[in-house]
């Protein structure tokens, strides 16, 4: 175990962890006894009975927060090639829901369609999605 992992390990309060890594920290095995899913396990319990406070502006205050979520969802939904073929994006914000539309494009002399993403501005859900034929 590292010392950022020792350090990030003290700030998550995980006593057990932390003591089981800071004796086992000169000899190496400590990557073995806490592991990257254990800390995510950890965390994912932390958070069920958090309560998140949202920022004044919303998870998602602008329009090129909302353009960046919209990528990263879309690629992996259409692929790299698609989307980037539809850049650049416009995005819109409307009663708290940002509309990110990608540029349509000509495939074969016609007209292709384009991607369509609506985000949640307070909590930065994805509301929707669809591709334009």
């Amino acid at each position: 175990m590292g010392r950022n992992s020792l350090i990030a390990c003290l700030v998550r309060n995980s006593l057990i962890a932390c003591l089981v890594g800071a004796v086992l920290l000169g000899n190496g095995v400590a990557q073995s006894v806490v592991s990257d899913n254990d800390m995510i396990e950890y965390d994912r319990r932390l958070t069920v009975n958090y309560k998140s406070v949202f920022p004044a502006a919303g998870v998602v205050p602008d329009p090129e927060t909302a353009k960046s979520i919209a990528l990263a969802v879309a690629v992996p939904i259409w692929g790299k090639d698609q989307v980037t073929s539809e850049l650049p994006l416009r995005a819109g914000l409307k009663r708290n829901v940002w509309t990110v539309i990608g540029s349509p494009h000509l495939r074969g002399g016609e007209v292709d369609g384009n991607l369509i993403i609506q985000l949640d501005k307070r909590t930065g859900a994805v509301l929707s999605f669809l591709h334009t034929q």
